[in-house]
């Protein structure tokens, strides 16, 4: 599909005087993502932990959560965490009961069933766990949008603290009457920070619990807790070895990495680089990966690796078998569940590349008609891979996509958009479709009541999308950071994009331009010839690049063709020898770019 570029308004005179020790174009990088006084540029450079993870008591029901949770402690009362199935539910659920089981409380997990139950506090569990005896519910990821849930556990004598960070209900009526809620939008004007993915929200708490000082036997019992070697526990030292899995909830539920989330992310990949968890051990060894990971862990393993096989045990079995190998102490325990997650994800991208064609042969007809939204529904579908299946079709076609399943009884399904046609928005629309919905702007998911008509609801909302998104809004962009010549790719200049890092939502990898360079010599490589690698000469420097999946251009160019190449700089290593690699991300017969306008589209 055709990409419009686009690129980015200089940064002034003035900043490039303040910022001379930092290279134009990392300084013209960070311009482009918002941070433009040379203190927030070197704060993004330098992260400091004391000082960009925020004070939790910033949160105005987290002295009134604290003090519940120590009630339940010394009076032994039972504590269910209730976390979402997701990489992020999964990891803040993880978070909470490290904490708890080792301060000795009487504490468990419920996590629903992704099919059979759905997102949410779900009624039929909640009574189930009062008939077990919780006294306390501490939900991680969701509750938000649960109210009544909420009133009834209330009713029954259960206190509920919410921990989540999804959107939150328009009217404030609709917001739950919990015990405590922790949500970086709902009681807490004070919180500077508005983006902590669920595991971050749940840290939060967690950090509360550690630091504070106003019950003086709660201080002295924390004083007391030792490790299993026996060891008095360091409860500051401890608090950061939480950042594993804090790291991983951000970057699985794809949080943008500013502010407080770039802190948390920085120092929680220095965390998984030397995890004390015997099961994320065990998954990288599964993966051949922890030779690198350990010592080089990135956003990207997480992205590719660590996160889907953890999302594989709610889209296959159930969440806990997740949980479990992010708690397990026993590394016999730890190999067995990280081998059957490993081949519980290699089904996993089976069944996805087969709905996904399915879907997409479903979807045919509307993408030719020129359907600002797609919407497809089929029996059997399994709910926990439509998620990954509209995605592709999101990526794919650049157009809002909405699928639902009936499957064991259940109507429900899931959607992914653009911050054009937002789905909290597009929800409350639509709602009389719905028993339950919740999410963020571009990913959510439904439950659809027995009476909707599926028909009804896709002619609803192609009428909404006709009426808010612009033909427009439906072209791919492609932001290009800054323009580079051949002779800025030095290891110096490398050194200088990798402080840039964790790139992941709201700092991706930059994307360079080299402009008119000449074609020298280009073959394709790859096992199947689907890979274009390209020579390029301009003002006698020579360059090799790599196009993955490009190999469709080497048709189109020629040698001595002038192009415009977009691309990634990466670090290749093969056989030892290490190189640059400028990694092409799309390609244009050549016109000299010029800054007159934001966007260039030759």
């Amino acid at each position: 599909m055709t990409k419009q570029w686009v690129l980015p308004s200089l940064i002034d005179d003035d900043l490039k005087l303040q910022c001379s020790d930092i290279h134009p174009a990392i300084v013209q990088v960070l311009y482009n993502r918002g941070i433009t006084t040379h203190k927030e540029i070197q704060d993004f450079l330098q992260p400091d932990y004391r000082l960009h993870v925020h004070d939790p008591f910033l949160f105005d029901d987290m002295d009134r959560a604290i003090k519940r949770i120590i009630e339940a402690i010394f009076e032994n009362q039972h504590i269910t965490i209730y976390g979402d199935y997701d990489v992020d539910g999964v990891c803040a659920s993880t978070v909470l009961y490290d904490v708890l089981e080792t301060l000795g409380s009487d504490v468990d997990v419920h996590m629903n069933h992704r099919e059979k139950e759905g997102y949410g506090l779900h009624m039929p569990a909640i009574e189930e766990l009062i008939q077990r005896g919780t006294r306390l519910i501490i939900t991680n990821d969701l509750g938000i949008s649960n109210k009544d849930e909420v009133a009834f556990a209330t009713k029954m004598g259960v206190d509920v603290i919410i921990t989540d960070h999804h959107h939150v209900p328009e009217r404030p009526e609709d917001i739950p009457q919990a015990f405590a809620i922790i949500h970086p939008m709902v009681h807490a004007d004070r919180y500077p920070f508005k983006y902590l993915a669920g595991g971050g929200t749940a840290f939060k708490l967690v950090q509360g619990l550690l630091r504070t000082h106003t019950d003086s036997a709660f201080v002295d019992l924390r004083a007391q807790c030792r490790d299993e070697q026996g060891r008095l526990i360091h409860w500051e030292t401890f608090e950061k070895w939480l950042l594993d899995a804090v790291c991983i909830s951000t970057i699985g539920d794809c949080m943008p990495l500013k502010g407080e989330n770039r802190a948390l992310v920085y120092y929680g990949l220095r965390v998984l680089n030397k995890t004390r968890r015997k099961g994320l051990r065990a998954l990288m060894n599964a993966l051949r990966l922890r030779s690198r990971a350990q010592e080089h862990a990135t956003c990207e393993t997480i992205r590719f690796y660590i996160g889907p096989r953890i999302n594989a045990a709610s889209r296959m079995d159930h969440a806990k078998n997740a949980f479990d190998l992010l708690t397990t102490k026993h590394d016999d325990r730890a190999e067995k569940l990280a081998s059957y997650l490993e081949e519980k994800n290699v089904e996993r991208q089976k069944i996805t590349e087969r709905l996904f064609r399915e879907v997409c042969a479903q979807l045919q007809e509307d993408v030719e008609k020129g359907a600002k939204v797609l919407v497809a529904s089929g029996a059997n579908w399994p709910l926990g891979i439509l998620g990954l299946v509209a995605g592709k079709i999101l990526s794919k076609f650049s157009r809002p996509v909405f699928l639902a399943t009936e499957m064991n009884g259940l109507r429900a399904g899931t959607a992914r958009s653009m911050s054009e046609f937002p789905l909290p928005l597009v929800f409350d629309k639509v709602q009389h479709h719905f028993s339950r919905f919740g999410g963020h702007t571009v990913a959510g998911g439904f439950a659809l009541k027995e009476s909707t008509d599926f028909a009804t609801l896709k002619a609803e909302l192609l009428l909404l999308a006709d009426q808010m998104l612009k033909a427009e809004d439906l072209i791919q962009q492609l932001r290009i950071d800054t323009l580079l010549e051949p002779h800025d790719l030095t290891w110096d200049f490398w050194q200088a994009v990798r402080r840039l890092e964790p790139f992941g939502e709201g700092n991706s990898k930059p994307v360079f331009l080299l402009a008119k360079v000449q074609i020298d010599d280009m073959k394709k490589v790859g096992k199947k010839a689907n890979h274009l690698q390209l020579f390029i000469n301009k003002n006698g420097r020579i360059c090799k690049t790599i196009g993955f999946d490009q190999g469709h251009w080497f048709d189109k160019l020629k040698k001595d063709d002038f192009v415009d190449i977009a691309f990634e700089l990466d670090e290749n290593e093969w056989n030892g020898r290490r190189e640059l690699q400028c990694t092409i991300i799309d390609i244009r017969p050549s016109h000299t770019p010029t800054y007159d306008t934001c966007i260039y589209n030759p």
